[in-house]
């Protein structure tokens, strides 16, 4: 009987340890809030012709690029983050050129070339992120030109073409309306960022809606738990109390 009670008793500690440390394991956000809040968050807007400079602080004859540029919208958070990204030809119209025009100032050509526009943070845990991402662009020829996903690496970047990695989610050859679900791992103290990369920025801007972005951190306990819950407490001292019995008992002879 008494070995039966002890059984039942160490089964309900090792029970309730167990529960402290899983929860330790499987911490989970959800949102954009807390480490992830949209103040947490940085956006820059590079090109190979202007490494690690933010293209809106640019200006061509007095006309400042921003507005050209792409953006960020975290209105809809802690739901949703909407990134747009950028369609920088669309500034020539003002000077009297296009990007096929024949006396185009070199100076300007990187108007018509590629560009990058990257929503990003610093996650401070080892984690696995995921998201749910509509896309969307304007672009006549559809999505061919103007790639959507997820970068890891410097920002910004010295060179947007060799910092990180980019992970494409599209489909360049499918329809200019795709969505997905996605995650990835990313370690502790590690850059992370939605990007949005246009082939020639022209033709209207792609757009993407990230929702349903969750953050499940995977770092162990920095030590195990031994602090037991109440309910393990009381369980120590059944312990310690049959013992005690189990010990008599054994000297008695009954």
């Amino acid at each position: 009987m008494a070995n039966a009670i002890l059984r039942t008793v160490i089964g309900a500690l090792v029970a309730s340890t167990a529960v402290i440390g899983s929860a330790a394991q499987s911490a989970t956000a959800q949102g954009f809030t807390g480490s992830f809040a949209p103040e947490q968050w940085e956006l820059f807007n590079s090109s190979p012709a202007f490494p690690n400079i933010d293209n809106s602080q640019i200006t061509i004859n007095n006309i400042p690029l921003a507005p050209f540029n792409g953006s960020v919208d975290f209105t809809n958070a802690p739901d949703s983050l909407t990134l747009v990204g950028s369609n920088q030809s669309a500034i020539l119209e003002q000077l009297g050129f296009s990007c096929n025009s024949p006396d185009l100032p070199v100076s300007v050509l990187f108007l018509c070339d590629t560009s990058f526009t990257t929503v990003f943070v610093t996650v401070p845990e080892t984690s696995i992120l995921s998201f749910d991402w509509d896309y969307t662009t304007a672009d006549a020829l559809g999505p061919a030109f103007d790639p959507f996903g997820f970068a890891l690496g410097n920002f910004p970047p010295t060179d947007p073409n060799a910092d990180g990695s980019f992970t494409e989610l599209i489909d360049r050859s499918g329809s200019s309306q795709q969505s997905g679900t996605a995650s990835v791992e990313v370690a502790a103290n590690q850059i992370f960022g939605f990007q949005i990369g246009t082939a020639d920025n022209q033709g209207g801007r792609a757009t993407t809606i990230i929702s349903q972005f969750q953050v499940r951190s995977i770092d162990p306990p920095d030590e195990p738990v031994s602090v037991p819950e109440p309910t393990s407490a009381v369980a120590i001292a059944a312990i310690t109390g049959l013992g005690l019995r189990l010990s008599k008992t054994a000297r008695s002879g009954k």
